[in-house]
């Protein structure tokens, strides 16, 4: 006859398993009391990403993945696969309002370039090593702070449009980048703050863009994988916070002009491109 063990059989053993196994998956979220002091970082920087987002038209996915990267907050598929759902929260209020400004000349364009890039530049990141992201990460923000410089000089548009086939490149550019980092922002903003179009058709038509784009990215990301505990944490502190942000932005403007917020876009533009290099830097230094 079987030996048994009655201690290891008991129900109060069972309880403590049970117990045990629930002190486990609080510290896989608190991870020791310092995971909250990270989330809490992480849910102030989206509220301030959708502040700047509802006054530019861009700079949440940048401002979060490059933070969150920067201060090793939440692995970068996690912080993608938020920013993609942030993104649709605050589009949805932006546009709720202020659809009317769209440029749908701009955009179409724009989106169709950017769609089949996005979804390459996806399956590139399930095959690249990640000494080889973190290199193309570093080349990329080279050339966005290089870009952003350079139009810092003459904030002031063009005297002409671009035609759609300039706006199908920036999409298709900026679609790579969506793929692999979840910020297809960069060429697609220093085309849109080129052109002769007034501030609100250049915030929204920005806007609409990353609604399309990521919810397409976040499409593609789900099919593959779902979000774990920690990643539905995070979101969950981050709706509250991204929404609070559009709200101020949008009952609480700064009073500047238009040029202004021109100059102040190509600083956000310049600073995420450095904020790449370095974070790109940090993990190959390591």
């Amino acid at each position: 006859m079987p030996s048994t063990c009655p201690r290891c059989c008991s129900p109060r053993s069972a309880t403590r398993t049970a117990t045990s196994g629930r002190s486990d998956s609080a510290a896989s979220v608190t991870d020791a009391g310092t995971g909250w002091t990270q989330l809490a970082l992480f849910w102030a920087l989206a509220a301030l990403g959708g502040w700047t987002q509802t006054l530019t038209g861009f700079a949440l996915g940048l401002l979060v993945m490059s933070g969150a990267t920067l201060f090793h907050l939440l692995p970068v598929p996690a912080t993608a696969q938020i920013i993609s759902v942030l993104v649709l929260l605050n589009g949805a209020m932006v546009l709720a309002r202020d659809h009317r400004h769209m440029d749908r000349r701009a955009l179409w364009p724009a989106v169709a370039g950017a769609l089949p890039t996005i979804a390459l530049g996806y399956w590139l990141l399930q095959w690249m090593t990640g000494a080889a992201v973190d290199w193309l990460r570093l080349v990329l923000g080279l050339f966005i702070a290089a870009a952003a410089a350079q139009l810092a000089r003459r904030p002031q548009p063009w005297q002409a449009r671009s035609g759609r086939g300039a706006f199908a490149a920036a999409g298709a550019t900026g679609g790579i980048m969506g793929g692999l980092f979840a910020t297809s922002g960069p060429p697609v903003i220093w085309l849109f703050y080129r052109q002769p179009m007034t501030l609100d058709a250049v915030r929204v038509t920005l806007v609409s863009y990353f609604v399309i784009t990521q919810a397409w990215r976040l499409l593609l990301s789900l099919s593959g994988q779902s979000m774990d505990r920690i990643t539905v944490t995070a979101l969950a502190g981050a709706l509250p916070a991204i929404a609070l942000g559009t709200l101020l932005a949008r009952h609480a403007p700064p009073r500047v002009t238009p040029l202004t917020i021109r100059k102040a876009a190509l600083a956000l533009l310049f600073l995420s491109g450095v904020a790449l290099v370095l974070t790109a830097a940090s993990a190959l230094l390591r």
